[in-house]
């Protein structure tokens, strides 16, 4: 298996390096790719990200001309993963909010089911409050366009099947500041087949 894992970052210095050797290191026999794109980092997290790839680490970058911020750098990495024509694509955030284990439980998952898309319901979290709230927004917003209540509208860790993918994104504007959201409403509105597993946040 083919695996492609995309993600945004920006001013990731304190812990993507940690972060992506972990999930390589539980996930090494799906084969993965890196893929991540620095939407304008200020701080050492483009260096850090080269000294990987130059101690042969499985990682692809791409840096925004101009700080876009989280939506369309979260694009922009999906379109490079799916360019590779991977198995799966895996898309994260680079901020190292989860377990590498717990991403690998959900490949798993994802390759023994009979699924388009699968959603990490995000469990244990220590957010501060305003963004559960949030959350709870986010999935009202979801239920309201599509009937159905998703446990995490917002989920930033998801995984695709490359046709399931190729077609929301043919949907979803280069530039939408919440293309999660907007890929919740989407994948229950196109009728494809989502899974949703507890992931720790």
């Amino acid at each position: 298996m083919k695996t492609a894992i995309v993600m945004p970052a920006w001013n990731e210095e304190e812990g993507i390096s940690g972060f992506l050797a972990e999930l390589e290191s539980h996930m090494r026999t799906t084969q993965p790719q890196f893929f991540v794109v620095d939407d304008k980092s200020t701080d050492s997290t483009r260096e850090q990200l080269e000294s990987m790839i130059s101690e042969g680490f499985p990682l692809a970058i791409a840096t925004n001309e101009r700080n876009l911020g989280h939506g369309p750098s979260t694009i922009r990495a999906l379109t490079m993963g799916l360019a590779t024509e991977p198995d799966a694509i895996v898309a994260i955030d680079g901020d190292g909010q989860f377990l590498g284990e717990d991403v690998a439980g959900a490949l798993k998952a994802f390759q023994g089911a009979d699924v388009d898309v699968l959603e990490g319901t995000r469990v244990s979290r220590t957010d501060p409050s305003f963004r559960r709230v949030v959350t709870l927004i986010t999935r009202g917003l979801v239920w309201s366009r599509t009937g159905t209540v998703p446990g995490d509208a917002n989920t930033p860790l998801r995984i695709y099947k490359p046709d399931a993918l190729r077609m929301l994104l043919a949907s979803v504007p280069e530039n939408m500041l919440t293309p999660n959201l907007a890929i919740s409403v989407l994948t229950r509105n196109s009728n494809l087949a989502v899974m949703e597993f507890p992931v720790r946040s």
